[in-house]
């Protein structure tokens, strides 16, 4: 596998290739750049979607476009199907997207790969699980983002690009590729539970409106919001609502969500959704676990192997990016030294898409996670 930097590179001279992932920020003329591009993949399979504020390469975390190409010697044939799609229609194309997929490709992929529009993640998921009748393979990935939360953001595939939808790539290897899905957060003893919700809305836990006890909770830290509606990504970041999922060889997993808007009413509104009973803890993170988090995800997909990586995609919370600020470029170096600086692409998004294996495949969306996939 190869990494290209589009910026520096030139499609006429670059050798061709058998298909590509491709991250790239807001400011790129994107249409222009895939039909560069295109024509340089066998298949015309380039994927991806937009990132913030940056892009994840062994170069560190800079602007512009980058992709990971495979070459036949690789041994993994991969196919996209790019779909438009509403939260009403998410669930419906899903699933005929990734039964056409399969068809494509002849064969049950491998690992999929999900890079979608904010909004209906929860949908995409379980319209894809109905496609592979309730048992679908492991899924990766995260949603597309712009730098400033101005709905920006883009997926594409080939030369075709859409605001609001989906793409949704399968692999097939003999050597299946390697994922993991890590939060980075540690759990604190402050705990409740979702007493009445809609979507991705909690109006209560424990029968008080959900802003204030999660104010209390963070020691006054929306004290300035309370009784009107505001954004307070910045104020929540290095403290999310995190739901334990299961343990796995006794180390527990969790799933965490962003708070995102204090409403005037008390209520909390998140990433992702909730329901009446779900049981929340309050987590907290610091720049240095966010940072950690980069040689453990690696580690966990590993899974204690030492078998050579020939090419890896990274995704990694935009939230957490704005969190860490300069000390992003860090989270490319780590990555590069546990890839064994193998070529590697990486997207910032704003919701995260991982696999969390345990009796059965069970693929979840969550928010300031972390995952990756390791082509061997």
């Amino acid at each position: 596998m190869r990494w290209i930097d589009a910026s520096k590179q030139s499609p006429q001279t670059t050798a061709p290739f058998e298909w590509a992932i491709a991250y790239a920020t807001v400011d790129v003329p994107l249409s222009s750049q895939l039909a560069a591009w295109a024509p340089r993949a066998r298949g015309r399979m380039i994927a991806g979607c937009t990132s913030s504020a940056g892009v994840f390469s062994p170069a560190g975390f800079t602007r512009g476009m980058h992709l990971l190409v495979a070459d036949p010697e690789d041994n993994v044939r991969a196919s996209v199907v790019l779909r438009a799609c509403s939260s009403a229609s998410a669930r419906r194309v899903a699933r005929e997207a990734a039964e056409q997929l399969a068809k494509e490709l002849g064969a049950r992929p491998s690992t999929l790969l999900l890079h979608a529009t904010p909004g209906y993640e929860e949908r995409l998921l379980e319209g894809i699980s109905e496609a592979f009748g309730g048992d679908p393979p492991p899924a990766y990935g995260g949603s597309a983002a712009d730098d400033d939360l101005s709905g920006q953001w883009k997926v594409f595939a080939g030369t075709k690009i859409e605001t609001e939808g989906f793409a949704l790539v399968g692999f097939v290897a003999a050597n299946e590729p390697a994922g993991a899905f890590v939060a980075g957060y540690l759990p604190t003893q402050t705990r409740g539970v979702v007493t009445r919700a809609q979507g991705r809305v909690v109006h209560e836990i424990d029968g008080q409106p959900a802003a204030q006890v999660y104010n209390r909770w963070t020691m006054g830290s929306l004290d300035r919001h309370m009784g009107k509606s505001a954004i307070v990504l910045a104020d929540t970041t290095l403290a999310p609502i995190g739901r334990l999922i299961d343990k796995q060889k006794g180390m527990p997993r969790y799933l965490l969500s962003h708070p995102h808007q204090v409403q005037a009413d008390g209520a909390l509104s998140f990433f992702t959704e909730f329901a009446k009973g779900d049981e929340l803890m309050l987590m907290m993170g610091t720049p240095e676990l966010l940072l950690d988090r980069t040689t453990q995800v690696v580690h966990r997909a590993r899974g204690g192997s030492d078998e050579a990586i020939r090419g890896a995609l990274l995704v990694f919370c935009g939230g957490c990016v704005m969190a860490i600020g300069d000390r992003t470029k860090d989270v490319a170096r780590l990555y590069a030294q546990r890839v064994g600086s193998a070529p590697f692409v990486g997207a910032a998004t704003f919701g995260e898409v991982g696999c969390l294996p345990g009796a059965s495949v069970a693929n979840r969306h969550g928010n300031l996670m972390c995952d990756t996939l390791l082509f061997r």
